[in-house]
């Protein structure tokens, strides 16, 4: 419990640390971002006042133009209106075209002036006017001195039409009164003169509805600062774009800002973050070692009481006396036997892995023969094998080449491969096979089984020490998880390589891999190496 009371204090305060760097972080951000913010906002409401300004002096202009020649139609004499108005038209350049019109939406006689000689022109509008223009306008809605605006397309031509409702008290009649705004003079000459003062601190245009541009730049891409608004009351067709010309400056210049900011915020939470996910990281690293070490422990312990139990059991029963046969004795005696044989195994593993970890682990070469050491090894599993039914393939060349090697520590390795087929191999035949390649001139150790195989991403873990694969774990298959960690150490020492080929439900063949060396002169001292020991039977 003391141990525990620290390490759950550092667990706890981890989230503290994190939820304190975050909420630093945060802050550190939300501010560099509310300053970016002001900044942008500030040129973005410049702007949007200037492109308000800019539109309500564009439908002004329209407007009081429109209004100044509505009042000048004396609507008790209109026989003069032709020739009135046919000065006036041509005075103004702001309208083109004036249409007057009766209660009934007939162009009252005399009543309509255009400013253009043609008479093809004239006469052509007047067609679209009554045609198309006329049907669509909302006269009848419309309040006395009430003024509107018609910014609409005919045939790829753009018209803008102001129109207005007037009442004749004298003669008690109703007139409407039709401008036809002239867009040439307001793209060619008004815009030009209010705009190109705005256009020497920055990009300014007008387009239409089809995105074309009738005056000024085009603006293609998309500006943080950028002002896009239709206009309001007359040419609400078409839209009014600005922006600062040093806008490409200031976005880069608030990007640095944004950047070296989220850069020293950045490093900041990783350092809080990286120092408490390694101090984090030791601590779990050291737990999960004390986890493996507890579940090795278990393991063993279970495996080390099955021989024990069944050497209790028979050999009380050869102490009581009761057996029935002297052949029932033999087969008790033996059973001990085995076991005791199965029990010193296990115990070499655990002093081999012992000795392994505190790195004191050394090998005796000797020039031996490796299929001996394997027909040896696999006597070991006869009796085990007959009492579970299972069948032991081996196929062993009748010679290979003597090399320098250690017996024992051989011996547990093909223990070891063996003990492990037996237990996740199912009840399939298992076969043993050693093959010499004189070409590479190694020697081929294979143990294969048909059982439940090892996925690809754990094929590698399979060797380390503890690990046991997760369809393992599911399973009530007890193992210590260190044989396999023994067989690549030894095989390693041995200057080979241990492989496996596996896919799950396939089974899995594991291939121990050992070049031939010749022998070589006895080493003075040999015999004061410590060796992993074997028990033999």
């Amino acid at each position: 419990m003391r141990i525990f009371r620290p390490i759950a204090a550092l667990y706890l305060s981890f989230p503290l640390i994190l939820l304190a760097a975050l909420a630093l972080a945060r802050y550190s951000y939300q501010t560099a971002q509310q300053l970016a913010q002001s900044s942008e906002d500030s040129v973005r409401q410049t702007l949007a006042a200037l492109g308000d300004q800019t539109r309500s002096r564009v439908d002004t202009f329209i407007t009081d133009s429109d209004r100044t020649l509505f009042n000048l139609v004396d609507l008790e004499n209109l026989g003069q209106f032709e020739k009135r108005w046919s000065e006036i038209v041509r005075l103004s350049n702001a309208i083109e075209a004036a249409i007057v019109l009766d209660e009934r939406l007939l162009v009252v006689k005399g009543g309509y002036v255009f400013k253009r000689r043609n008479r093809q022109e004239a006469d052509a509008f007047l067609r679209l006017f009554t045609d198309k223009i006329l049907p669509v306008l909302p006269l009848a809605e419309l309040s006395p001195d009430a003024h509107r605006h018609l910014h609409t397309q005919y045939d790829g031509i753009e018209y803008l039409l102001s129109y207005i409702k007037r009442y004749d008290k004298e003669n008690n009649r109703v007139f409407f009164i039709v401008l036809r705004v002239n867009l040439d003079y307001i793209t060619g000459t008004f815009l030009p003169e209010l705009l190109q003062p705005i256009g020497d601190r920055g990009v300014v245009g007008v387009v239409n509805s089809r995105g074309d541009v009738v005056y000024g730049q085009s603006i293609r891409e998309v500006d943080r600062y950028l002002y896009d608004s239709n206009f309001k009351s007359t040419l609400y067709r078409w839209r009014l774009i600005m922006a600062p010309r040093d806008s490409d400056r200031l976005r880069a210049r608030a990007e640095r800002r944004r950047l070296s900011d989220m850069t020293l915020i950045g490093l900041m939470l990783g350092v809080m973050v990286l120092g408490s996910a390694f101090l984090l990281y030791g601590i779990s690293t050291e737990q999960r070692v004390s986890a493996l070490k507890s579940e090795f422990m278990s393991n063993v312990s279970h495996e080390l009481k099955t021989p024990l139990s069944l050497i209790r059991m028979f050999g009380e029963l050869l102490m009581l006396g009761k057996v029935k046969t002297p052949e029932k004795g033999r087969e008790y005696a033996a059973i001990i036997t085995r076991e005791a044989e199965r029990l010193s195994r296990l115990i070499d593993n655990v002093l081999d892995f012992s000795r392994i970890e505190r790195g004191k682990a050394a090998y005796e070469m000797k020039p031996g023969d490796l299929a001996e050491v394997v027909e040896r090894a696999l006597d070991f599993f006869r009796y085990r094998l007959e009492r579970e039914g299972r069948q032991l393939e081996v196929n062993l060349p009748p010679s290979v080449p003597t090399s320098m090697l250690d017996e024992n520590a051989l011996t547990l390795v093909v223990l070891n491969l063996v003990d492990n087929a037996m237990k996740y191999g199912g009840t399939a035949p298992i076969a043993v096979t050693l093959h010499y390649d004189d070409r590479r001139r190694e020697l081929l150790l294979s143990v294969r089984d048909q059982g439940m195989g090892i996925a690809p991403d754990e094929q590698r873990k399979v060797f380390e020490r503890f690990y046991r694969t997760r369809t393992v774990r599911n399973t009530n298959i007890r193992g210590s998880g260190i044989g396999l960690a023994l067989v690549k150490h030894i095989t390693e020492a041995h200057g080979g390589r241990v492989s496996v080929v596996s896919a799950p439900g396939q089974g899995s063949t594991f291939t121990v891999t050992l070049p031939v060396r010749e022998p070589s002169p006895p080493v003075e001292g040999a015999d004061d190496v410590e060796s992993p020991k074997v028990a033999h039977g």
